[in-house]
């Protein structure tokens, strides 16, 4: 561990007594034995509004029609919380919605969105739940072909360096097996530890995504490099696009271009100076129970950004 990252730790590690930020500490950063998420208001949260089935509604898109408030909307938008609460693979909630998944994938059990009738919805849509099974289990025996294919399809996109669209979507045909653009953040979560994966696509597909102009799509709608400091209102949508890419090999190479020490310099900022974040959202990009409260919301945000730091 870094020095800086280590000072950083050592500082939460004093100040934190919240379950979830606690448990995340412990896990991701000091590789401690851990319990008691199990306790937390957000755990309950989710496992209030699991169904049965092990969805939490529709997968993909809002039902708009409905008369009771959920807190999430989707089932992706719950999956969504519990990456963000690193909740281990085999927690009860997690299990249940991978079967689930998987019964979707393998035509076991119908999705409850509505079919688009357009050629590859249903190729297309088997895709994205892949790909959140991949962000559980990246070897799961349902992902390696995605994998496999999205990874050899990219290579002949990259073939001349620079990312050929038309190539990706005519091999995407043949195959049959993705019809996702590639600035998608499905495609990202594939990519990542994927060993079919060449460096040399890796790095100009990086290259590629870290500059894009309009960013990863419904994820960040700017350039990775377009870097952003604590008080701005986009920092936390761009300080998502790192989130979504901070499992790619290659990925520390990017960062110290100037990404990791900014972020450095912000949390020493965020940890001496009297900064006041922007509002966040009651449903997530945030661990304490107690997220109302402004040590809290920086506490959180020190956390957050070094579980990026870390990767470094």
């Amino acid at each position: 561990m870094r020095t800086e990252i280590a000072y950083i730790a050592d500082y939460l590690d004093k100040v934190v007594t919240d379950p979830i930020p606690r448990y995340i500490l412990d896990k991701e950063i000091y590789n401690r034995h851990v319990t008691g998420y199990e306790k937390s208001k957000w755990y309950t949260q989710l496992l209030s509004e699991q169904m049965d089935n092990g969805s939490w509604g529709r997968f993909h898109t809002q039902n708009t029609k409905l008369k009771d408030k959920k807190i999430f909307v989707t089932t992706e938008s719950a999956l969504i919380r519990t990456r963000e609460l690193t909740l281990p693979v085999n927690d009860p909630v997690i299990t249940k919605v991978i079967k689930l998944m998987e019964r979707y994938v393998n035509d076991e059990e119908n999705w409850t969105d509505a079919n688009e009738h357009h050629y590859g919805f249903q190729i297309a849509f088997k895709a994205i739940i892949v790909a959140n099974i991949s962000t559980f289990i990246p070897d799961h025996p349902l992902v390696i072909p995605k994998k496999e294919v999205c990874a050899l399809n990219l290579r002949k996109a990259f073939k001349n360096g620079c990312l050929d669209e038309e190539v990706w979507e005519k091999e995407n045909r043949l195959s049959n097996e993705i019809l996702l653009k590639p600035y998608m953040v499905y495609i990202l979560w594939l990519l990542q530890k994927n060993k079919y994966l060449d460096d040399e696509t890796q790095l100009n597909f990086l290259n590629y995504i870290w500059y894009r102009k309009q960013g990863i799509y419904y994820r960040t709608n700017m350039p990775v490099s377009d870097v952003q400091r604590l008080e701005s209102k986009y920092f936390s949508c761009w300080f998502t696009g790192l989130e979504n890419l901070k499992d790619f090999s290659l990925f520390p190479e990017f960062m110290d271009k100037g990404i990791y020490r900014h972020l450095i310099n912000e949390v020493n900022r965020l940890m001496r100076e009297d900064i006041t974040l922007p509002a966040s959202t009651s449903v997530s990009n945030h661990y304490s129970e107690s997220w109302r409260d402004k040590s809290s919301r920086d506490n959180d945000m020190i956390l957050r950004i070094l579980r990026i730091l870390i990767m470094c």
